[in-house]
């Protein structure tokens, strides 16, 4: 009732109100397309198709006295959605002017009601390569009915729109009032036909016989008409036609022109493979493009433009190989470009836009150091962009955009301090960044932005407090986000992102409730967002993110029931979610993702398969997770993650093949696993992570040595594996993990020092076990486990002491 109550609201004129209406529209759209710096939207409904055509010719017709094309992008057929995103996220502008997009979405039908939901929930998703990237104004254009609905949909770019309008709706004309003949706004989709741009160069084709006279403005045309209607083959007929003839005249003598020509033609062909997923073809594209623009660097010198230019051009080239996974050269083309916006801050001063190039650059290069593991090169690049942002504040004074920018820059360098293991600085950068977010709150009011944002640096702050042990704290801050999620979704509805939001809030309450030993209390907040994903699926269909988000929801419900002894229910989950990741892989290919998920759940299967003692059908899930992680090491090479989970998997194989008495073949698997550790200790330094993983490794190879007899093996296993957990206490203090693998690591040491007859030592280690154990058990009383530990200490330390022996 409330969206035909809205629908009828829209003005119904006679028909000179509704031209006087449109010219009011029209003026006061016209400004917000001419004037933009960058990204900006607006937002347009109608319920009948005359003011949209009227509005776009309109539009039209003022780029074409600019020789500007209008693009326009039209969601016909939810088969189209991914083709659509990718055409408007590849939009980029024009040289030094920034023609607007134009979007229609069509409604009919339920199937093309949820790709349109998809559409607009990912282009919000994308709101920052929409600002970054793309660059331009757009126009979204809606049917009436969605008037009450699109905040929902698009809360992160409904926050920033600079114009929303109701178009108005003409006087019907009673001698031809036959609705069924009269398309809907839904309807209005572009045609397959060729455009004028496409039919003027048909011909000009057909009848110039010295192809090298044609006009290469007449085949940029025509291209940017077939991309408009992403017929991306059209399109590549017209590069394949005139990228010949362009090569021709660029290869002459003093030809400027022409090679600026053919790199723009190389950039469509790049345009086209990238969208259509070829990416080797897009790079050599790219590549061959960038080539072009050094020459005419050379040839022109180092203008602004060409500067740009040339820095655009090594960005697409990054672009791509970073989705290629070759990361060392993407950095190396980010790094060049990064050179060129330095170069160019020195030509145009400390502008605001110089200031903020430069600091997106620097964090390009710092998301690629990360990737690599390279922490430290990546926080320093963060910290510069840092530097830049708070100059920027300076400048700008406490705008809502220098603020949030702030913000995001805050959190990279306090997502890498975290990593590092200095979860204080990190928790310092975080509650900064928290407190900026309560000022824009403050600021713009309980705005979907403001809330939202200020829910994530709490979750930041959660993460970190978690991270340290100070689970209350971290519970508060939670909650906190928790209550913001809820309000959101009663302020937005039932839209994908307000879903997904607080589905993710409620996996952490219950992450951290299941830290402290809460069980059901976590099972409930993860069963409430399991319902919220499968809710989330219903709206979206099986894309790959409402596929993966079930997928982990299901891990979280099946890991609480495994913990609660719930074992075939847990088992349920995971297949559930296992068939989800095949699902996923088949969608997706080979993708590293859909092959770690795909890994990831074969493991929780197998773990079940463990506990229940079907060991065969544990290794054989495991075996397989094994070789999924083989492939990903082969194709992303010796990254962290890569050689983390390998090192993971040859555990799990190795334990299975500990318990089936198979101690050598377990002992072969525990060995490649620990070098593995050792690499990664290499490249990430001491890092907790780092260390934790090295220390239980080690633990692996003393256990099966102990079995085995070889003692002293065993012992010097146990005794490095000990000397990195005091060096974990000593970087994370007292947190429970810390205690307890100190705790763990003693118990070991303990065990073969009392084996090999060295009762004094034993006893120490017995005994300073003992008193972590005690501490942990008094800390965390609703913690099994805690109590299971100090019983079992207490039991060897008494055994040692009264000359019994304990397995």
């Amino acid at each position: 009732m409330c969206i035909r109550c809205c629908a009828t609201s829209l003005l119904k004129v006679t028909d000179t109100e509704y031209q006087t209406e449109l010219d009011s529209i029209w003026r006061k759209l016209r400004p917000h397309l001419e004037w933009a710096r960058g990204f900006t939207l607006a937002v347009l409904f109608s319920r009948h198709p005359a003011p949209v055509q009227a509005l776009k010719q309109r539009l039209q017709d003022l780029l074409s006295i600019n020789t500007l094309p209008l693009r326009h992008f039209v969601l016909q057929q939810p088969e189209q959605l991914e083709a659509t995103l990718a055409a408007i996220l590849a939009a980029r502008p024009l040289g030094d002017k920034r023609p607007p997009l134009w979007l229609e979405l069509r409604m009919d039908g339920d199937t093309q009601r949820r790709a349109v939901w998809q559409l607009l929930a990912r282009l919000n998703e994308r709101r920052f390569l929409l600002e970054r990237d793309v660059a331009c104004p757009l126009i979204v254009m809606l049917p009436a009915e969605f008037r009450i609905d699109v905040p929902s949909m698009l809360p992160d770019l409904w926050s920033i729109r600079s114009f929303t309008a109701d178009l108005p709706t003409p006087e019907p004309n009673p001698a031809a009032n036959y609705s069924e003949n009269v398309p809907a706004l839904a309807s209005l989709a572009a045609s397959r036909e060729l455009s004028a741009a496409e039919l003027e160069w048909r011909r000009l084709w057909e009848n110039t016989t010295d192809k090298q006279r044609l006009s290469a403005d007449a085949a940029f045309a025509a291209l940017d008409a077939a991309m408009e209607r992403m017929d991306y083959v059209a399109a590549g007929h017209v590069v394949e036609q005139m990228s010949p003839v362009l090569r021709q005249l660029a290869n002459k003598a003093d030809a400027p022109d022409a090679v600026r020509n053919l790199s723009i033609i190389l950039n469509y062909a790049g345009d086209i493979d990238q969208t259509l997923g070829r990416l080797e073809e897009a790079r050599a594209a790219y590549a061959e493009n960038l080539g072009l623009r050094r020459q005419l660097r050379e040839a022109l010198g180092d203008s602004p433009q060409a500067l740009r230019d040339l820095s655009v051009s090594l960005v697409k080239v990054g672009d791509v190989d970073q989705a290629l996974g070759r990361l060392e050269e993407a950095r190396a083309a980010y790094v060049e470009s990064l050179g060129l916006f330095r170069q160019l801050r020195e030509v145009l001063g400390d502008s605001p836009q110089a200031l903020r190039d430069l600091s997106v650059s620097l964090n390009n290069i710092g998301d690629v150091d990360n990737a690599l593991g390279r922490l430290e090169e990546a926080r320093a690049v963060y910290a510069e962009s840092l530097g830049l942002r708070r100059q920027l504040r300076e400048a700008l004074g406490d705008s809502p955009q220098a603020l949030r920018d702030l913000s995001i820059s805050l959190n990279k360098v306090g997502a890498v301090d975290e990593v590092l293991g200095r979860l204080e600085q990190a928790r310092a950068v975080y509650a900064e960044s928290l407190g900026l977010r309560r000022q824009l709150r403050e600021t713009l009011g309980d705005s979907p932005q403001a809330l939202r944002d200020l829910s994530i640096s709490l979750n930041k702050i959660g993460d970190v407090d978690n991270a340290l042990g100070r689970l209350e704290e971290a519970r508060a801050a939670y909650v906190e986000s928790l209550g913001l999620f809820r309000q959101l979704r009663e302020v937005l509805g039932d839209s994908p992102q307000a879903l997904r939001d607080l589905s993710v809030s409620l996996n952490m309450i219950g992450d951290v409730d299941n830290a402290l030993g809460r069980l059901e209390e976590a099972r409930a907040a993860y069963v409430e967002s399991l319902g919220l994903f499968r809710q989330l699926r219903e709206v979206l269909g099986d894309s790959p993110q409402a596929l993966r988000d079930l997928f982990v929801s299901l891990n979280n419900t099946g890991a609480v029931d495994q913990i609660l002894g719930r074992l075939e229910e847990a088992r349920a989950a995971y297949a559930e979610s296992l068939g989800l990741c095949r699902q996923l892989r088949e969608t997706l290919g080979d993708s590293p993702q859909a092959l770690r998920d795909l890994s990831i759940s074969l493991n929780k299967i197998g773990a079940v398969d463990e506990t229940l003692g079907r060991l065969e059908e544990a290794r054989a899930v495991y075996a397989e997770s094994l070789g999924l992680r083989r492939q990903l090491r082969e194709a992303l090479g010796d990254s962290p993650q890569a050689l983390r989970d390998l090192s993971i998997s040859l555990e799990k194989i190795g334990n299975v093949d500990n318990a089936l008495g198979r101690l050598e073949e377990a002992r072969a698997a525990y060995v490649e696993s620990l070098g593995l550790f050792r690499q990664l200790r290499e490249v990430l330094g001491d890092s907790p992570q780092a260390l934790r993983d090295l220390s239980m490794s080690l633990d692996n190879i003393g256990n099966v040595d102990n079995a085995l007899g070889r003692l002293e093996e065993a012992r010097a296993a146990y005794a490095e594996s000990l000397g990195l957990s005091r060096q974990l206490r000593g970087a994370l203090g007292d947190s429970p993990q810390a205690l307890r693998d100190l705790s763990i690591s003693l118990n070991n040491v303990g065990m073969v020092e009392q084996a090999v007859g060295r009762l004094p030592q034993a006893r120490g280690c017995f005994k300073e076990s003992m008193e972590l154990a005690a501490k942990l058990a008094a800390a965390y009383p609703n913690i099994p486990q805690y109590a299971n530990d100090l019983a079992w200490v207490s039991a060897r330390l008494r055994a040692l002491d009264s000359g019994d022996q304990l397995d």
